[in-house]
Formats: C-alpha cells, structure tokens, sequence
C-alpha cells in the first residue's frame, strides 16, 4: 500500500469515526431533550398555561384547580414557578392563576413602567380577562409590594391579601430595608445601565444565582428560575422593578385611608425582615388598613416558598 492510500484510509477512518461520535452525540442530546420534556410534564400535571393582553402587557401565567380564585405573585428572582411546590395542593380548593410579571420569564412589559401600581393594574386587568371573581392575592418580596398596591387601588375586588417578607415602601421600616450592607444589590441595580453593562449577556446566572442560593431551591427549580433572567430584555425589567423603588415608597406614602381589605403580613422566621415586622404591620394599620394579621413561618429565612412550602400552603389555605 503506498503512503497516500494509507493516508487516505486513515483519513476515511477517522471520519467514519467522527461520523459515528456525532450521531451518537446527537442521539443523547435527544434522548436528554425528550427525557425533559417528560420530566416537565410530570412536574406540570394538573397545570394548564396561557397569555393574555393586559394594561399594555403580555401576562403569561399557569393555572390549576377549581374554586374561590387565588393568585400568586413571585418575587426577585423568579418567576411563576415559585409557587410550584404548592399549586397542586392549592388546586385542590382554589382557582390557583401564577403569572409572571411583566417583562420576567414568558410575560413582556409593553411598556416603561414598571412600578408597584402599573403591575397591580396588569393583576386586576388578567382577572377580569379571565374572569377571577373577588381574588385572594398572595405576594412574595417584589410580588409583596404588588399585593399591597393591588388591594390600595382596588378594594372592593380582593376578598383579601398577603404579603410575604418584604417591606412596604414608603411606610416605617422601609428606609432601614433598603440600606446597609445587605441591600448593596438594591442601589447596584438601580443604577442606571450599569447591572444591564455588567451582568446582561451571559453573566446573569452567576449574579441571580448567588441570591437563589440563599433558599432551598433545587438545582432544577435555580435553574429555571434563572431562565426568566436570561435575555437582557429580561433582566433590563428586573433592575427598572428595582428603579420604580421611589415611585413605589411615593405611593405608599400618598394612599392612605381608610381600608378594609384583610392583610396578613408574613416574614420568615429567620429573615432579615422579621425584626422589622411589628413596625411594618403597624404602620399597615396607620396607613389605614383595618385588619392586619402578623404570621411568622417556621423554619424559613427571605424564600419562605422554597424554605417551607408545607408552612406556606397551611398558612394560605387559613386565611384564604
């Protein structure tokens, strides 16, 4: 055989080999993709998902069960998956609708604004959309601030509200939640182009994951909250969440009066928030709002959903 057959052969070889890793490589990318594809339905039976053209916005939400409606609000950052853990034993007694705020995960914006007001008003136009008689509405952190604008601007439509660890802008204990070392993401993201320049194009998941590690998130449940971040346009919404901060203590301040919404005030036994607890319900109650309950669950620090879902399903299967 001469040099060039041989070479040739050779060549042959190694692309008949090359040939063969790339199928087999395709094959388990396949087999990975369709053996997700079955875990998401698993995890989603019982869920059903859809969109709808609100205040401007693209509200994508999931829903589950039958009965009074109930809506969950996530925080930062996450998205409507949040409330997984708990949908399906919600579903069993409630009409349960999770959306994704505007512009996180699936929903987009529609526009500028993204303080606490605009996002109550894209929550009270999604259920007359789909038709959510007297709602009971439950925020986490950012979704906090929503539930509480929600039941300020519409009063007579929630049959109640909750509001979980997070402070209330613009009313006692918010100057102290949002200073000092633990709040240096706050100012970071406030600021103008800078988190967007630094963290948006691949490096959002180093960055939001660092603040997930602090719940008892699965790797799964990281990672898909981590996917609402994961274009700039979505991370863009998350820092002006964070620049509506005045708008939103603006707010708080101006909308007092008389209101009786039920509230229930929950921080995690271990969080930041809990020592400002008493000083946040009482002002809730000097701002106006007639019935306010202060809860504290058990064994949870700032992701009381991901720290306790058990704690968190009992606590809002009590009061709504």
């Amino acid at each position: 055989m001469t040099q060039e057959k041989s070479t040739e052969t050779r060549n042959r070889a190694l692309l008949g080999l090359a040939a063969a890793v790339a199928v087999a490589g395709s094959g388990v990318a396949i087999a990975r993709a369709m053996r997700a594809r079955v875990d998401r339905r698993r995890r989603d039976k019982g869920l059903s998902f859809g969109t709808a053209r609100v205040h401007g916005a693209v509200l994508h939400f999931a829903r589950a069960g039958r009965g009074p409606a109930l809506i969950l609000l996530h925080g930062f950052p996450q998205d409507w998956s949040e409330w997984r853990p708990i949908m399906a034993r919600l579903a069993k007694r409630y009409t349960v609708v999770a959306p994704d705020l505007r512009g996180i995960g699936q929903s987009t914006a529609g526009s500028a604004k993204f303080d606490a007001a605009t996002m109550a008003a894209d929550v009270h136009e999604l259920t007359r959309v789909l038709k959510l008689d007297r709602p009971y509405v439950v925020g986490h952190d950012i979704g906090g601030m929503v539930a509480r604008a929600y039941a300020r601007l519409y009063p007579k439509d929630p049959r109640g509200a909750m509001i979980l660890d997070v402070a209330v802008p613009g009313l006692d204990g918010w100057d102290d939640a949002v200073s000092g070392s633990k709040a240096w993401h706050i100012g970071f993201l406030q600021t103008p182009d800078l988190p967007e320049t630094l963290v948006a194009g691949g490096r959002q998941d180093a960055f939001l994951s660092y603040f997930l590690r602090m719940g008892r998130h699965s790797a799964a449940e990281m990672g898909e909250a981590l996917k609402a971040y994961a274009s700039a346009a979505q991370f863009h919404a998350a820092c002006e969440m964070f620049r509506a901060f005045g708008d939103n203590a603006a707010f708080g301040r101006e909308t007092n009066g008389l209101n009786d919404v039920p509230l229930v005030y929950g921080t995690g036994e271990g969080s930041p928030f809990a020592g400002l607890a008493d000083r946040i319900v009482k002002a809730l109650e000097d701002s106006g709002f007639v019935s306010v309950k202060r809860v504290t669950v058990p064994d949870a620090e700032h992701y009381v959903v991901a720290d306790n879902p058990e704690a968190i399903a009992a606590l809002i299967e009590q009061h709504a």
